[in-house]
Order: C-alpha cells, then sequence, then structure tokens
C-alpha cells in the first residue's frame, strides 16, 4: 500500500484532543473564563453567555470529529465558527461597557480571529476530501458482521 504524498510524515490523529486547532481553542476558553472572573453580579449573565459559546467551540468541534461523515463534522465546524463569533460579540460588548479591561478583550479577540483563519483552513480541508471522496470518513466506521445475527434470528423463528 502507498502512502499519499501529503500524507508522508503525518502522525494519523486519534483524538480531537491531539488537535492543535482545538488546543488552541480550548485554550482560549479558559482564558475567557479567567477574563470573566471579576464581573459584577450586573454583568453575571454577559459571563455565562461568553463562558457557554466559548465552551461550546471546543464542543462542537470535539463533537463533530466523531461523527460518522465528513458532512456532519463539516456542519459542526460551521456551529464552531457561529460560537466564535458569538464570543466575540460578547467580548466587544464586555470591553464596551469596560467589564474587562480593553487590552484584554482586544487581546483575547485577535487570537479568536486567528482561530477562526485556522478553523476556516480545517473547513476547506475537509469539503476538498468531500468533494474528492465522498461524505464517509474513510476508516472510522466500524462494522459489525450480520451473519451470526441472522443464524441466531433464523434458529429463534424455528422454534
Amino acid at each position: 500500500m502507498t502512502a499519499r504524498k501529503e500524507d508522508m510524515g503525518k502522525e494519523k490523529i486519534r483524538s480531537v484532543e491531539q488537535m492543535a486547532v482545538y488546543q488552541a481553542r480550548l485554550e482560549l476558553a479558559l482564558e475567557v473564563e479567567k477574563a470573566t472572573r471579576d464581573c459584577g453580579p450586573d454583568f453575571r449573565w454577559l459571563r455565562v453567555q461568553v463562558l457557554r459559546s466559548s465552551e461550546s467551540v471546543c464542543a462542537n468541534m470535539a463533537e463533530g470529529f466523531y461523527s460518522q461523515y465528513s458532512t456532519e463534522y463539516l456542519q459542526a465546524l460551521y456551529r464552531c465558527r457561529r460560537e466564535a463569533r458569538e464570543t466575540m460579540t460578547h467580548l466587544q460588548y464586555a470591553m464596551t461597557t469596560q467589564v474587562i479591561p480593553a487590552e484584554t478583550a482586544a487581546s483575547i479577540q485577535s487570537r479568536y480571529e486567528e482561530a477562526l483563519r485556522q478553523l476556516a483552513n480545517l473547513m476547506a480541508s475537509i469539503d476538498r476530501k468531500i468533494q474528492e471522496r465522498g461524505k464517509g470518513k474513510p476508516g472510522t466506521l466500524l462494522k459489525e458482521s450480520n451473519a451470526r445475527y441472522a443464524t441466531e434470528q433464523n434458529d429463534d423463528m424455528a422454534d
């Protein structure tokens, strides 16, 4: 079996946690959590919203990574993009209302911009694979043999 040129020298990623793009999103979510710890009671709702959306980026990426079809993975990544944009909107609001220091919010937002570029590259790569190979994710689906079950079913019917 010959390896494809672009796959040579790359170790196969077996879990979403091995992906640099996932690790960077998780780091950003943790940074958002730290930055919003001092939200006063009047802005507790904002903290909850920004925490949910920032964590959802990671959660949707994980959900998509373990999906059966590449199209499902791609849809999960589109949700990641929406959640990242929502997080950026909450950060902008927090910065404008001075709930978070401007330099902290701006720093996190610029890292989210970079994250969105990385996410766009991943989405484009998956879209290319879908166009080339179809919607399945080769090698990830485990199938069981139905032969034994059919035999057991037939034996039960004979009784």
